[in-house]
């Protein structure tokens, strides 16, 4: 099945702004993704969102404390599409709120409704 990638753009820009190089795990998890769609753990509550654990490069301290990825899947025309939602760092913040949770599947559900403007680059 065909995978397509989209990003929210508050991850860009927090990507873009990160001094611990982020978007250079970005061809790694794209790559993890699309031999694995559903890799990461399902965020209780909300079942249509997913949180995947990152080592960034730059940061010594392994996966337990380097970087969140949220992501959402769908399968929509014949193709399965994941939009990246959000990132953190677990050293800044343990986890997201019920609030920012909800936030994110409302982003989620304005990626899926209009794809092809949150293309990945």
């Amino acid at each position: 099945m065909d995978v397509r990638f989209h990003c929210e753009k508050r991850v860009r820009r927090s990507g873009k702004k990160s001094k611990h190089g982020v978007l250079e795990t970005c061809p790694t998890v794209l790559q993890v993704l699309r031999l694995n769609p559903e890799h990461g753990l399902v965020i209780p509550r909300f079942d249509d969102l997913r949180k995947m654990r990152l080592q960034v490069p730059g940061l010594n301290v392994g996966k337990s404390g380097g970087c969140r990825l949220i992501d959402s899947i769908k399968e929509m025309d014949e193709a399965l599409h994941i939009v990246f939602l959000d990132t953190y760092f677990k050293g800044e913040k343990e986890d997201l709120t019920t609030g920012e949770y909800r936030d994110l599947q409302a982003s989620a559900s304005t990626v899926f409704a209009q794809p092809t403007l949150f293309e990945w680059e």
